[in-house]
């Protein structure tokens, strides 16, 4: 070869190279861009995610809990929004604080949308969130979108910028949350009790026989029931009765100051793992052993719902029926507070008497369906599930 031919060979490898470095220079300012944007928009979505998780509760109407007729929620939407968007101390402010300049979102990026999605149990598409809810159907879903706009107060800037790109990218995230009350069942886990209490409630006591008597003593507006059984010797009227929460065995009073204080574990519900399904559709009953009487040893249950009522979550789920029977047949579920617990003498027998009042309840060892027993589930008042629904 030619000392000109090798001297053309070098000219050729050294451009060669020079494009090579140039495309591999380029190359890696694309990729760490990508990166950063990529964890950017990741960071929008779950920030979105976070917002609606914690914020959806607010749409829960207090007004439920006092039996009003007529439900508005305008307040609650506006408790909603104030959670979120409150300078300093709403969950958008904390958010901030806790991250850097660019991951910051100003409210000008962040729209809430308040609606109604029927069935959280299936795939949600756009026409399944209702906005507004029809006639008198309750809010469930907080819908919360995130768009960083390139032209806004605080965009996303790429890391390296020039070279005639754009300096900042559009970055979005969005998130539906539901409140899912179709409530049928609960299933406890080895890290999480079900916070059921082993004491069912008559159905008539509750829904009728507790708001007519007007029983109101901390006046915030919620009717109070006395649920009470009939003393050990088996004397006096009843509106209550011990249940065993495994409906494969019969009741057993020694486990109920432990179910009452810490409720359900997977053992206390047996071998489905499962306390129902239960509702009030022809064949959707959960059946199981009961007892009206006080048992023996009454006074541990009584002290059982009295810590249960001076701790920081007095709060418990209480399973209903319609119709007493040994066993009985449990139609579905109320939300309470525990406010207290006795022992009324009867001619010199005991009997227990807790009072409870209505009281909101989300948890995640709620199971929820939208139908059970060939009927659609009503939705519960007080229980509820949070879901990512979108």
């Amino acid at each position: 070869m030619s000392r000109c031919a090798r001297a053309k060979r070098r000219g050729f490898s050294s451009v060669a190279a020079i494009l090579l470095t140039v495309i591999g220079i380029v190359t890696l300012l694309l990729v760490v861009n990508w990166t950063y944007l990529n964890l950017a928009s990741r960071r929008m979505q779950d920030l979105a995610e976070t917002l609606a998780w914690s914020a959806v509760y607010e749409l829960l109407d207090d007004e439920k809990l006092q039996d009003a007729p007529v439900f508005d929620q305008v307040d609650d939407i506006s408790d909603t929004e104030a959670a979120i968007e409150t300078p300093t101390s709403g969950l958008l402010a904390q958010n901030n604080a806790a991250s850097g300049p660019t991951l910051q979102v100003t409210d000008s990026d962040l729209m809430l949308t308040f609606g109604r999605i029927e069935n959280a149990n299936s795939p949600i598409g756009i026409g399944d969130f209702l906005l507004p809810p029809f006639g008198t159907d309750p809010y469930n879903t907080l819908r919360v979108e995130i768009f960083r706009d390139p032209g806004g107060m605080n965009p996303v800037e790429l890391l390296i910028r020039g070279f005639g790109a754009p300096n900042a990218a559009k970055i979005s995230g969005a998130a539906y949350v539901t409140l899912d009350s179709r409530v049928t069942a609960f299933r406890p886990t080895l890290t999480t009790n079900a916070p059921l209490a082993p004491l069912a409630i008559d159905e008539a006591a509750w829904f009728s026989s507790r708001t007519a008597g007007g029983i109101d003593t901390n006046g915030n507006g919620r009717f109070e029931l006395r649920a009470r059984l009939r003393t050990t010797a088996g004397t006096g009227d009843f509106n209550s009765v011990l249940i065993s929460l495994d409906s494969a065995a019969g009741l057993n009073s020694s486990l109920i100051p432990t179910q009452v204080t810490a409720g359900a574990t997977p053992a206390d519900v047996g071998g489905t793992g499962l306390f129902g399904p239960a509702t009030a559709a022809s064949g959707g009953e959960l059946t199981t052993d009961a007892e009206r009487d006080s048992p023996t040893n009454v006074a541990a249950i009584a002290t059982a719902f009295s810590d249960v009522a001076a701790s920081l979550r007095p709060t418990r789920v209480f399973p209903i029926y319609s119709t007493y029977g040994d066993p009985v047949e449990i139609v579905g579920y109320v939300g309470a507070r525990i406010l207290g617990a006795s022992l009324q003498n009867i001619s010199g027998s005991n009997r227990l008497v807790v009072r409870v009042e209505p009281e909101f309840i989300v948890h995640p060892t709620a199971v929820t369906q939208f139908t059970h027993a060939s009927a659609t589930v009503p939705e519960n008042i007080y229980i509820h599930k949070i879901r990512l629904t979108r």
